[in-house]
């Protein structure tokens, strides 16, 4: 294999791509450098340091508003009047509670081989919660009774809270949010 063949004194070598891919790179590496020291510089304490300031004022702001808000949630009632208040709202509430009404929607749910023992409603900021104990043959009697109320509307979130076998059977507590007006005003819909 011959080589070519070359007369120039020196042989000729491009050399402008390598500078320009150097020239390239080291543009690129001082744009990062310009682009980190700008950084760098808003971290510094005294650029900082106004931020500080507003966080300062606006955890002070969020204090102001807050102690506003209790100031306007009692609207400067002494507190024995709110007491006296949540004493009246209390029985107002006991007073509207139906009982027949909460024993009827109980008849529709509890099986045949469930007993009611005792029945405890409470009232409590609007809501009606009600604690039962019922006995059943089985603890699948219990499930069964804590199906039937996952069903209907008028009992939120039932909740099997204990289960205890004795000779009389399983002695089961039950605890339910009670809402019939809720249920009433979502069948119209």
């Amino acid at each position: 294999m011959r080589r070519p063949l070359n007369l120039a004194r020196q042989p000729f070598r491009n050399e402008r791509l390598p500078t320009l891919v150097l020239l390239l790179g080291c543009v690129i590496l001082l744009g990062l450098s310009v682009r980190h020291a700008l950084a760098a510089r808003d971290l510094l304490p005294e650029r900082t340091s106004g931020v500080d300031g507003e966080l300062v004022a606006l955890e002070a702001e969020v204090v102001r508003l807050r102690a506003e808000t209790d100031r306007l949630r009692t609207g400067g009632i002494p507190p024995e009047a709110l007491q006296e208040w949540a004493v009246v709202r209390d029985l107002v509430d006991r007073r509207a509670f139906s009982w027949s009404e909460l024993l009827g929607h109980l008849e529709e749910v509890v099986p045949a081989n469930v007993r009611l023992v005792s029945i405890a409603p409470q009232s409590s900021e609007g809501r009606i919660e009600v604690r039962f104990r019922a006995i059943g043959r089985t603890v699948d009697d219990g499930l069964e009774l804590l199906q039937a109320l996952q069903d209907q509307e008028e009992f939120r979130e039932p909740f099997l809270t204990t289960v205890v076998e004795s000779n009389e059977g399983v002695d089961l507590n039950y605890t339910v949010d009670y809402a019939p007006e809720q249920a009433t005003s979502g069948e119209g819909r």
